[in-house]
């Protein structure tokens, strides 16, 4: 009996042992993980002074008066994608077949204007085709005239951008065929960059956008000259 006793003591002594050392495991993570925590909150406090600089300059952003905007519709917004995608994809088509340029960097920027912000003053027939003509033309004739330097790019670009407020045909996109023009000498054509791609790829997107925006009953052009 006594050897029994014993045997039961030296059980329960090894179990509490066990179990002893599995809560000061338990005990141990614990505690790791409160500190990693309190490390985290204590970053976090040092961060707030940032956060609250980000959310302060946020809201000021937000209180910022807004630019009146159109009512916008899916009609338009599938309009304007459809216009775009067949004006850009008939004129790219059509120098693929032709193998000639017919498509320039600044045409991406007429293609919302005239497929999207139609009614813009600055989408207008006498716009889009007069302020590409005069980018193209003092965008080559600057670079014939003092090749292709720092002062000479900035030249082409404020020239024709100067002609187009005089002329009343300011259009955005014209600046940076002014300055396509400069930079690689008429894509290297000379002033036959003038006439394609230029004239040419802006009646063709030009005539879609009138054919598409008239059977799509959009006011297109407001006005023609």
């Amino acid at each position: 009996m006594k050897k029994k006793t014993s045997e039961t003591r030296n059980v329960i002594d090894v179990k509490f042992r066990i179990e002893k050392n599995i809560e000061e495991k338990k005990r141990g993570c614990v505690t790791r993980v409160t500190d990693f925590l309190g490390e985290s909150s204590r970053g976090e406090r040092k961060n707030m002074p940032v956060l609250d600089g980000i959310s302060k300059t946020i809201s000021d952003c937000m209180k910022l008066p807004r630019a009146p905007q159109p009512v916008l519709t899916s009609r338009e917004v599938v309009l304007s994608f459809c216009g775009a995608m067949l004006g850009i994809g008939v004129t790219a088509l059509m120098a693929f077949i032709w193998k000639c340029p017919m498509l320039l960097g600044s045409f991406g920027s007429t293609a919302p204007l005239i497929y999207c912000a139609y009614k813009s003053p600055l989408a207008q027939p006498r716009n889009v085709v007069l302020g590409h003509f005069l980018g193209a033309s003092i965008g080559v004739v600057v670079n014939d005239f003092f090749g292709v330097v720092w002062w000479s790019i900035a030249l082409a670009v404020a020239l024709a951008i100067l002609l187009m407020f005089v002329t009343y045909s300011i259009h955005p996109p014209a600046g940076a065929t002014a300055y396509v023009a400069i930079q690689t000498g008429g894509l290297g054509n000379g002033y036959l960059f003038i006439l394609n791609p230029t004239m040419v790829g802006i009646f063709i997107m030009l005539t879609i956008a009138i054919i598409f925006n008239k059977m799509s009953k959009r006011e297109y052009p407001l006005h023609w000259w």
